[in-house]
């Protein structure tokens, strides 16, 4: 016997299942792009977004003002896919770090800051689970770009990011800092993409600027390549 369903939780997992698509977890949507995908009257749309955006399940951007799954579902799917990715990621950071010589870390974008997962040493041993959020602003990072990549021109502006920088970063498949935030550090990073092929974390390394330099093209390489096999651990077999 099948059991019925509210019909406003019905509708609630509609606007959900929206916002949990490839084009709303690289930038959002605005209230008349959900309104469109479900095909409800914006004001309908508006308040149901509003009320779950109250519990945490949805979070809107104060600069594009579009909505995004919130930190509630995030939090709920904490024990699922991101532990997952964690497990996943453990044994590739681990290699990523004992092949360039430098610290490497799975990073994920929470509201408008990176978030430090997982971190392994150049130096071997396990790899430590983190969760620094990090105030430098993200399109000054490697880690920061390329989880913006994707973003639209609009939603790019909004957190301060070049659209032409993320297009080249786009392009090339990773990205690299050489002391542009602060001339000391230097990084690459590189997209993990989930099953949807939204990018859903960054795979980075990092450290000194003068011993970076000389390979930072390899590194970016490497974490690239390393990035790409964990994407595709993390797809449907």
């Amino acid at each position: 016997m099948t059991r019925p369903r509210s019909a406003g939780l019905r509708r609630d997992m509609e606007l959900l299942d929206v916002l949990s698509s490839p084009e709303a977890l690289t930038a959002g949507l605005g209230v008349a792009r959900v309104a469109e995908e479900t095909g409800r009257q914006p004001s309908q749309v508006s308040r149901a977004l509003a009320a779950l955006e109250d519990e945490g399940l949805v979070e809107r951007d104060p600069a594009s003002r579009r909505y995004a799954l919130g930190w509630r579902l995030y939090a709920l799917a904490a024990r699922t896919t991101e532990a997952r990715l964690v497990a996943l990621a453990r044994p590739a950071l681990i290699a990523l770090a004992a092949r360039t010589g430098e610290q490497a870390s799975l990073c994920r974008l929470h509201g408008s800051r990176v978030a430090t997962l997982l971190t392994a040493d150049a130096g071997g041993g396990p790899a430590r689970a983190r969760f620094d959020v990090d105030d430098i602003p993200p399109a000054t990072t490697s880690t920061g770009r390329v989880l913006l990549s994707e973003r639209d021109e609009a939603a790019a502006r909004a957190v301060g990011a070049d659209p032409e920088v993320l297009a080249r970063v786009r392009a090339a498949g990773h990205a690299v800092v050489d002391g542009e935030f602060d001339p000391k550090l230097a990084g690459a990073a590189a997209p993990v993409r989930g099953f949807h092929g939204g990018i859903v974390a960054a795979l980075t390394v990092s450290g000194p600027a003068p011993r970076l330099r000389p390979r930072l093209a390899a590194h970016a390489a490497a974490t690239a390549a390393a990035a790409s096999d964990l994407s595709a651990h993390l797809s449907p077999t």
